[in-house]
């Protein structure tokens, strides 16, 4: 193993190659000695132009091909870089981990097993087939079967919510129109806030203190040294201190307000109607009193159908008042089921819905 501080390779002597790219291992050794700290910090090695060799930047010739360094033999400096911390190139690829080598040393390790390669693509192919007939005979049993229901029955629900003129109690700062039995009382109209003076208080502050040096990176000084970067950043701590804040009393202000009673139309729960039947002749629920008195507010109607399986079963479906009332007994009506279990999916009608 040559180190990155050597520019030749000291088996065979070779020069460093000319891409060459340090790296800086985990276990890498902090140099201490002072000579070793003197060529760490006499600058970036150099290329040279002739012959390609690398060179410590205290040589004045190249030392694979002698030629001197100047500007015209286009010499080059290797480049000063610099990594955060966790940008640092730790160690070199080996040749069987580079991207894409791991795969085609297993492919030409299997490429003298034709048989093998044969046998895994023939089972593959018979469970993919395995799967796609499997698949498809699912999704037809998914699909619904078309059957034929007959009526049998008819169910019908009709609502209405009235509302009745009468006197209701109510309460508000102004007297409308029309009121009666008017009486006032005093209430809160609103709040008001009153500041009621100041009172010391404490609280932690956040406060700089100091800064730090601190490793924030590595510089590759382009001669196969590396040497720490440093950051700087502040130190803060926590202190407590004291202030005056303001505080506030909620202040009811009063006003007078009024009860009274007012005739209107009123709506409560227990002035709702419902009527419902098992025949074809629904109807409305009727006025509870006389019109002057009563009116019909919001309505609601549901209408059902029992349908009969050629089996023999029954199902209740809810359908819209139009297709029910054109509907009459023992009247034949399309309809779905699923293949799987017989579940009923109802009747495919168009106009079954609502």
């Amino acid at each position: 193993m040559n180190l990155g501080p050597k520019t030749h390779c000291e088996a065979c002597g070779a020069p460093r190659p000319k891409n060459v790219k340090f790296y800086l291992p985990s276990d890498a050794e902090i140099v201490q000695d002072e000579a070793q700290l003197a060529a760490a910090r006499a600058g970036a090695d150099w290329i040279c132009g002739h012959c390609g060799g690398h060179n410590k930047t205290a040589h004045t010739e190249c030392q694979s091909c002698g030629n001197p360094r100047d500007e015209l033999s286009e010499d080059v400096e290797l480049a000063v870089k610099e990594y955060a911390l966790n940008e640092v190139p730790n160690e070199g690829l080996r040749k069987e981990d580079q991207p894409g080598e791991r795969y085609r040393a297993l492919r030409k390790q299997q490429a003298g097993k034709p048989f093998a390669k044969f046998n895994t693509l023939v089972k593959v192919a018979l469970f993919g087939g395995l799967l796609a007939l499997l698949a498809g005979w699912l999704l037809l049993l998914a699909f619904p079967k078309a059957i034929e229901v007959e009526v049998s029955g008819f169910r019908w629900q009709r609502n209405i919510q009235f509302e009745r003129y009468e006197a209701v109690q109510e309460e508000a700062w102004q007297v409308p129109q029309g009121a009666f039995n008017v009486s006032s009382f005093r209430a809160i109209h609103h709040y008001k806030r009153v500041s009621r003076g100041y009172e010391t208080r404490t609280r932690q502050v956040r406060v700089k203190v100091g800064e730090e040096r601190y490793v924030c990176g590595q510089r590759d000084l382009g001669n196969g040294y590396f040497e720490d970067r440093y950051c700087t950043r502040p130190i803060y701590d926590y202190r407590e201190e004291t202030y005056q804040e303001e505080v506030f009393d909620d202040v009811p202000v009063y006003k007078t307000k009024y009860r009274y009673y007012i005739k209107k139309w009123n709506r409560k729960p227990e002035y709702k109607r419902h009527t419902a039947g098992m025949d074809h002749q629904p109807k409305w629920p009727e006025l509870p009193g006389p019109s002057t008195e009563w009116r019909e507010g919001p309505k609601s109607e549901r209408y059902f159908i029992t349908v009969k399986e050629p089996n023999g079963r029954t199902h209740e479906v809810e359908v819209g008042p139009r297709f029910w009332e054109g509907l009459r007994e023992h009247e034949r009506l399309p309809a779905a089921k699923m293949r799987i279990f017989g579940t009923f999916r109802g009747i495919t009608h168009p106009e079954k819905d609502k």
